[in-house]
């Protein structure tokens, strides 16, 4: 694997003077030489390091917000974390898979390869050759160098065995330097799994026929705003989000899977919501306004953007009862103070690899 490569001077000032954030903030894998044998497609395990155990490992406050008991009792339909959801399968109208039509079609299914072992996350387009999905799905959390996955491909709508839109290679990928180095600030009772920034971008090759990804199933749009989408509601921030995966515990992992849920704030500047997927549906987007537009018109007929990502899932438990997940939320923090975290390694990879975006922020 080549050195991972950070940020120029000259490009960190260039961050800074557009309200960005420094340099030594986001690290490169800069495998760019398409060399790496690729990942396995087939008995590939979810990433299986950002999982709790109990209820007792998040924040006193979320506990209290929830009601969540310290031990397991018998589920009920909403779990034991009493966070209200439906999780059921991906469906909309398509000729070759139940999810080949926008916007279900942008997501997919992320294979990696860390030395020997083949593992699956979840992942979207953002930008023309871009993706982004959680920093644990390709870098071991505070490995350095050492932990970065060694080859990823994409498939974009993969439905049990159909490949609708191909395979995808990707040529680098990029994580907060706090995410490389383990000195990101993560909650006390799950450190180095609840986290402020368990966020990724993977730039991907064009297909052998020269095609753009977006071109192809086109790209969700990015939140703007640290709150956007969020208010207040019964006294805490909270926004409706849909949340997309391929989940492989307790699911096959071949069918796109997804979640309804209203999400609340946590810190470290986490979005927590009920949902029933498990290991495999990390990387996922978190999207607010998910869908096409309606028919309606006047004011009530579109109060935001459609499908707009926010977060990307990041934790669950290891309970099949406790159906809560959290994410790292796409917003300023501790570390990015100036520009958020997902803004500052978009911009970042997309200044190394033009040819991957026509939308950076």
């Amino acid at each position: 694997m080549n050195e991972p490569r950070i940020l120029s001077a000259a490009f960190a000032l260039a961050l800074l003077a557009a309200g960005g954030a420094a340099a030594n903030e986001v690290v490169s894998s800069e495998i760019a030489d398409g060399t790496a044998e690729a990942p396995e497609t087939t008995d590939a395990e979810e990433r299986p390091d950002r999982v709790l155990d109990s209820p007792s490992e998040l924040t006193p406050r979320l506990r209290a917000i929830l009601n969540l008991p310290d031990t397991d009792v018998d589920a009920e339909a909403f779990g034991t974390g009493n966070h209200p959801y439906t999780t059921a399968r991906a469906s909309a109208v398509g000729e070759m898979t139940p999810v080949d039509k926008e916007p279900w079609r942008i997501t997919g299914k992320l294979f990696m390869r860390f030395g020997t072992q083949n593992f699956v996350c979840t992942a979207s387009v953002i930008d023309l050759n871009l993706l982004v999905t959680a920093a644990h799905c390709v870098h071991n959390f505070g490995q350095g160098q050492d932990g970065f996955a060694d080859a990823i491909t994409f498939q974009p709508a993969r439905h049990e065995s159909e490949e609708p839109y191909g395979t995808w290679t990707g040529r680098t990928w990029y994580i907060p330097r706090v995410y490389f180095d383990g000195s990101d600030v993560c909650s006390p009772q799950a450190p180095g799994v609840v986290c402020e920034n368990d966020v990724a971008v993977v730039v991907m090759e064009p297909d052998e026929d020269g095609r753009n990804l977006a071109d192809v199933v086109g790209r969700y749009a990015v939140t703007e705003f640290d709150e956007y989408g969020y208010a207040h509601f019964i006294g805490q921030r909270a926004g409706q989000i849909t949340q997309l995966g391929y989940p492989s515990r307790n699911f096959d992992g071949d069918k796109l899977i997804r979640s309804d849920s209203v999400g609340l704030w946590d810190d470290p500047f986490n979005v927590v919501w009920g949902s029933a997927q498990t290991g495999g549906s990390s990387g996922g987007p978190e999207i607010m306004n998910f869908g096409t537009e309606t028919s309606a018109t006047g004011p009530s007929a579109k109060d935001e953007d459609p499908n707009v990502v926010v977060a990307v899932t990041s934790w669950g438990f290891t309970s099949g009862q406790v159906k809560v997940q959290g994410a790292s939320r796409f917003s300023r923090n501790s570390t990015f103070t100036n520009d958020s975290n997902i803004r500052t390694l978009w911009r970042a990879a997309c200044n190394d690899h033009a040819d991957a975006c026509d939308n950076s922020p």
